[in-house]
């Protein structure tokens, strides 16, 4: 999903690692996707367990004209290519055909539609999407991209095609090359705006946007074409890019070094029409030798076949943020299996989870899993039960913790979720009663917190003013102090901004820019409200005298529906840019900030207001609300 950094695997060559060493080469480079051109069973062996996501290629327009002839055809290639190796190796699309000429598109849609309905027996469309991959002459009026329409010699395929993808939530695949135009058009473009370099800015008049290279004006023209077939909502994946190093027009080793790290750096920022996280994979892995057509053919590689990279490049830094997790509620009559859940998460590179109950299935879909988990002990009932005595205490843990851990790498316990009125004085007792029975029962490794409201805290503006509002919470952050463990607090700056909307600006709300919001308590600078929100707290911890305990924010997120800046372009802005940032921390405390989404899934028996049934990132049938990358 999202900003996925992935390259295309050729194998024409001669003189080619193994399939095992290129995926180990994949992970030694932190490359997390790949896209293979049919269902090499040698690479995918060497995929199983690899965390790596792929594209399978069904093959040529044979393997096409066979799918889309055959329904029994297309059910026995997936038993064969996707159930034998699911979910050991994550397929992430299926794609029906590659830049296959106006002649043979009357294929596609026939073939798609079969393997998808293989999918959906196989209990996999919703994992597991079906696509093709077109090339960049299939839309007409390129420029400016706004102009962008499907050529009138293919729009009878590629407008059915586009209802498809958006009817099963499926991106439409494209090859995007502006090497390809640069080389056919060297006068009209300069050769800067086609390698990401400064001083180009083209204006479209149609739409009002400015593009400063080309990549983003050729894949916002294939947008445009999607919305005048009436599919706006479907989503481009680009599944190839690159500049040949040698061997042609242009085709230099620096020409390629500046586009393809330049396509690396732009696609999680995405385009002027569509910003957000742009998937991409970047032809090819190596310079294949058996390559056909002219000489730059067999000069895409970002490594030569002895493994060394084709020219210096930071193709695929390994992520410094390794902090965000995700919230995830089963307030649903219509959500996943525990073990598809955990699968979800694996699949995603998602390696933090928190539940808010000891859910039995839950944990045993956790076991080795590698995910760290906050574990919830319960509402306001279970602390209260906790807090009456030692034994109590011993109890649970004896039921929920020892026979789970360290199998399931609990790393939190949440002694109550927002707790208010009476039950606030048994927060402190119980967290006591369950750190003896911890320790009774030999388990070092877990910290016990509790997690609270913003409302804890008073006179929250400007952050260096914040204080907590409550004396129990003294208490609390004082004990947290003396066991090392974090304090864990919901922060949910859509609330904020929807209670107070004439003092709160949007974009500071959603780590858009344009807003500074200087502190003058500390000296500090905010250009976001969740900095702010957390510095408050920060600021509230010193006044108790527990300066050191650290935050976890154990909630935040944005609703995509059903309420005032409920929008799914707000909640992807506010949930990409919390992602984005939290590896760095706040003004106050710089560094990475333990943080979890709210929530995996839209939920809908959640009770109270409709915007508490909208803060899903996933639909219940695992299709993205709206796109989003994570850092793994």
């Amino acid at each position: 999903m999202g900003a996925v950094n992935g390259v295309c695997y050729g194998v024409l060559g001669d003189n080619l690692p193994s399939r095992s060493e290129v995926v180990q080469l994949l992970k030694s480079q932190g490359i997390g996707a790949m896209r293979i051109y049919y269902p090499d069973k040698e690479a995918l062996d060497a995929l199983r367990g690899s965390g790596i996501a792929v594209i399978v290629d069904v093959g040529d327009s044979g393997a096409v004209a066979n799918l889309a002839n055959n329904p029994s055809a297309a059910a026995d290639w997936v038993r064969d290519n996707v159930e034998a190796y699911w979910p050991s190796v994550i397929i992430r699309y299926i794609t029906v055909g590659n830049e296959l000429p106006a002649g043979d598109m009357g294929l596609i849609l026939p073939a798609m539609q079969n393997v998808h309905k293989a999918l959906v027996s196989a209990g996999l469309s919703s994992s597991i999407k079906v696509s093709t991959a077109i090339k960049m002459d299939v839309v007409a009026n390129t420029f400016p991209p706004s102009h962008g329409v499907f050529s009138s010699d293919v729009q009878q395929f590629m407008v059915p095609i586009a209802r498809f993808l958006a009817n099963t939530v499926s991106p439409l695949l494209v090859n995007v090359y502006p090497y390809v135009s640069y080389r056919e058009n060297p006068r009209d473009i300069s050769l800067n705006y086609a390698t990401f370099q400064p001083g180009t800015t083209v204006r479209d008049d149609g739409s009002g946007l400015t593009y400063t290279n080309l990549f983003n004006a050729m894949v916002d023209a294939v947008y445009a074409a999607l919305e005048k077939a009436g599919t706006p909502n479907v989503r481009v994946a680009v599944s190839e890019t690159g500049w040949p190093s040698a061997g042609g027009f242009a085709a230099t080793a620096e020409n390629a070094m500046n586009h393809n790290q330049g396509v690396i750096d732009n696609v999680k920022n995405g385009t002027p029409k569509r910003p957000g996280p742009l998937e991409t994979y970047v032809f090819a892995m190596f310079n294949e030798n058996q390559q056909t057509g002219d000489e730059t053919r067999r000069h895409f590689g970002l490594f030569n076949p002895d493994k060394t990279p084709a020219y210096p490049i930071t193709p695929y830094p390994r992520p410094a943020v390794q902090s965000i997790g995700v919230c995830y509620g089963m307030v649903g009559n219509d959500l996943p299996s525990r073990s598809e859940v955990v699968q979800m998460y694996v699949s995603m590179g998602i390696n933090r989870m928190r539940i808010y109950n000891p859910d039995r299935e839950a944990l045993d879909a956790l076991r080795n899993s590698g995910i760290d988990l906050i574990l919830d002990a319960g509402g306001f009932d279970t602390v209260s039960y906790l807090a009456a005595s030692a034994s109590n205490a011993a109890s649970w843990v004896h039921d929920n913790i020892s026979p789970y851990y360290p199998a399931v790498n609990i790393k939190y316990i949440a002694v109550g979720n927002e707790v208010v009125g009476g039950t606030t004085e048994s927060i402190l007792p119980a967290m006591r009663n369950v750190n003896s029975a911890l320790a009774a029962a030999g388990i070092g490794g877990i910290k016990v917190s509790t997690a609270v409201k913003s409302d804890v805290i008073a006179n929250s503006y400007p952050p260096s003013a914040g204080v907590f509002a409550y004396p129990y919470m003294n208490g609390v952050a004082q004990y947290l102090a003396s066991t090392g463990a974090p304090l864990l607090a919901n922060v949910y700056p859509y609330f904020a901004y929807a209670g107070n909307p004439r003092e709160i600006n949007l974009n500071y709300a959603t780590f858009q820019p344009g807003t500074t919001v200087r502190d003058d308590g500390n000296g500090l600078t905010y250009t976001n409200l969740f900095d702010a929100m957390v510095d408050c707290i920060y600021a509230a911890l010193e006044k108790a005298g527990a300066g050191n305990v650290r935050v976890v924010v154990s909630e935040s997120g944005w609703p995509s529906a059903e309420g005032f800046g409920a929008s799914m372009d707000n909640a992807r802005a506010y949930n990409q840019g919390l992602i984005d940032h939290v590896g760095r921390g706040t003004p106050k405390r710089p560094g990475q900030m333990e943080t979890y989404i709210f929530a995996m899934f839209n939920e809908n028996q959640k009770t109270g207001a409709a915007t508490e049934r909208h803060f899903g990132l996933f639909y219940p049938n695992r299709s993205p609300v709206y796109q989003i990358a994570f850092p793994n």
